[in-house]
């Protein structure tokens, strides 16, 4: 398993701003920073794959949490898989945030072929469930 650096954003502030879309599994952390001589409050959230104007699907990492002057938040780590999208959103532009990730190496190759088979031949929502349930999605 290997750690990378995913993304970076100093977004605008009250602005919502995308900073990732999952390419494949990781296993994630956000950084926020305030980099303010005054408090900052924080959103990260994540719509799921084909949730964008479904709100009740966002999933809220952070929600209005206040970061003190010139401190730093970092998120418990939380899974981030395919179609994902990770959002953030600042009452600062002086906050800065990054997206670190941990690669789900388990699956790869043909093994990948055969979960994407698997995935496309079950037929109802409990075969997908199972299916799912067999990878801890």
């Amino acid at each position: 398993m290997a750690i990378s650096r995913l993304a970076i954003s100093n977004p605008t502030l009250n602005t919502d701003t995308l900073l990732y879309t999952g390419v494949r599994t990781i296993l994630s952390s956000v950084i926020a920073t305030n980099k303010s001589i005054s408090p900052a409050f924080v959103k990260i959230w994540i719509v799921p794959l084909d949730q964008d104007g479904n709100a009740s699907a966002h999933v809220y990492i952070t929600y209005d949490v206040e970061i003190g002057p010139k401190d730093t938040l970092e998120t418990f780590r939380f899974p981030v898989v395919l179609g994902d999208k990770i959002y953030i959103r600042s009452s600062s532009s002086e906050v800065s945030f990054m997206l670190s990730g941990i690669d789900d190496t388990n699956i790869a190759g043909t093994e990948l072929a055969d979960l994407q088979a698997a995935i496309a031949a079950a037929q109802t929502q409990a075969d997908k469930a199972l299916v799912y349930g067999l990878i801890g999605i």
